[in-house]
């Protein structure tokens, strides 16, 4: 089960590289890390070019 620290902590490291990289790279990274499910980049990117930050973490965590 996950700890209230550690869902903190990965907030605010989504954050941290979203604000570092923007969101285009961030989510390129997160996919090279292997935390997306989509088959292409393109694919995620058109899925997740109109989500909120927000919406990008609850689905990172949703893919753990």
């Amino acid at each position: 089960m996950e700890t209230i620290l550690e869902t903190s902590m990965i907030e605010e490291g989504v954050e941290a590289v979203f604000k570092k990289l923007g969101p285009g790279k961030a989510i390129k990274f997160f996919q090279s890390m292997g935390i997306s499910k989509g088959d292409s980049v393109k694919e995620i990117e058109s899925i997740t070019e109109k989500m909120t930050k927000e919406q990008v973490i609850e689905m990172i965590k949703r893919t753990k």
